[in-house]
């Protein structure tokens, strides 16, 4: 073992020390584990492989001074990008000019944002609140922080957490619609206390992007590539919409008793809003989602859906593909169905959000699959209601086998009997 270790550290030196040769070499290793991932191992894991080698010997990106970079025009078409086609191009961004090396996005070097810009993007990024507690980005040039009280561990802390999560996502599908780009700067898992009256959830960097998808900041199409999407046993969701993000955020409520009842097919899109997959890489993997991911974690939270005496957990990835489906986790005692339904009397049929962890990460990605369902809910004309719950309502739902709900979107949906056992 040490002898390999040796040669591996005697390589490396050998290459810093001739440039040229460092090239050749990598260009080399590039194009013969190109050829060994078609024969033998899956892409994205030849492309990990070689990126990390790379990284070893890539100088450090510099950027130019910010006087150096011209100021970016933001596509006109942004505000009329509908709420599905956001969620479907949500994509974070760097620096190293490759789409399918670590982010998706490409910030443009040569370009840069206002300070207008950036105040028009915090002031569009507003959210309907569940409390009454501060909640807010504060942003210094580019770098945006997310704020809430610093109330210590109860249950009004974990709502502002989710809250600060429904901001972050706004700020997320802003720069979606607008063609911005954007990229978390981490506190830590559970964010950090920055005062005796403060805390501070995670920093978000703003720059210009380039535009990603073939040319353009958005893409309607399903994830294609080495692990295309797999039709699942939910109508595959609609990627294109009427309704404008911005504008739908603009009147987003946690709530709307005037509108229509739900079916299978609009719940289905819901469920995709929430949680679904989307085409972009990350890590050159096919993660894409239309909410970001914590270091590219997968099970940090979960979706279940309530309808028919059944409860269901939703499914983004099946057989190693992309996928959108539903599992049937176990049928609901009359019972305990009834209780249900004697507690939330609006709602015949229930999307209930969970961690799997208890760090803060877990209700920050929460509040970006509750947001999504209230804009996607919003663009299609749902009734619906949003709640947060207290731990008598989550009591509910532990009963019903969600091991740690923390919140739940209430639907009327026309095929199901209010009273159905």
């Amino acid at each position: 073992m040490f002898k390999y270790l040796f040669y591996l550290i005697f390589l490396c030196a050998w290459l810093l020390a001739f440039p040229v040769i460092r090239r050749t070499f990598l260009t080399f290793i590039s194009l013969q584990l190109g050829s060994v991932s078609i024969l033998f191992l899956e892409s994205s894991f030849i492309r990990r492989l070689y990126h990390k080698f790379e990284n070893l010997f890539r100088a450090p990106i510099k950027l130019q001074a910010d006087n150096e970079r011209g100021k970016i025009k933001l596509p006109h078409e942004g505000y009329t990008i509908s709420v599905e086609t956001a969620l479907n191009s949500r994509c974070n961004s760097d620096y190293d000019q490759n789409p399918k090396k670590f982010h998706w996005g490409m910030f443009d070097k040569t370009k840069r944002l206002s300070d207008e810009q950036i105040k028009k993007m915090i002031e569009l990024a507003k959210i309907p609140r569940f409390t009454n507690q501060k909640a807010e980005i504060q942003f210094e040039h580019n770098i945006l922080s997310f704020v809430v009280d610093n109330l210590g561990s109860d249950i009004r802390k974990n709502w502002l957490m989710i809250e600060s999560g429904m901001q972050q996502q706004a700020v997320g599908l802003i720069c979606a619609a607008l063609g911005v780009g954007m990229v978390f700067k981490s506190l830590g898992e559970d964010g950090t206390t920055i005062s005796d009256t403060e805390y501070a959830t995670i920093k978000i960097k703003l720059d210009a992007m380039k535009p990603t998808y073939d040319g353009s900041f958005w893409t309607s199409s399903a994830p294609t590539g080495s692990k295309p999407w797999l039709r699942g046993n939910l109508k595959d969701p609609a990627r294109k919409g009427k309704n404008p993000l911005v504008s739908t955020l603009e009147r987003l409520k946690t709530e709307n008793r005037t509108g229509k009842e739900s079916t299978d097919e609009t719940v289905g899109q819901l469920l995709w809003a929430a949680r679904g997959r989307t085409p972009h890489l990350y890590k050159s993997r096919p993660w894409g989602m239309t909410i970001p991911t914590a270091g590219g974690r997968q099970n940090i939270s979960s979706v279940y859906l309530i309808s028919d005496n059944q409860l269901y957990r939703y499914l983004n990835w099946q057989k190693n593909r992309p996928t959108h489906s539903l599992l049937v986790v176990r049928k609901i005692e009359i019972e305990l169905h009834k209780e249900l339904l004697e507690t939330f009397p609006f709602s015949n049929c229930f999307i209930v959000l969970g961690k799997n962890e208890g760090f803060g990460r877990a209700l920050w990605e929460v509040g970006y699959q509750l947001l999504n369902l209230l804009l996607q809910a919003q663009a299609l004309d749902l009734v619906y209601k949003a709640i947060l719950l207290d731990e008598n309502q989550k009591e509910t739902f532990r009963f019903i086998g969600i091991p740690d709900p923390v919140f739940a979107f209430f639907l009327r949906h026309k095929n199901v009997d209010q009273g159905s056992h």
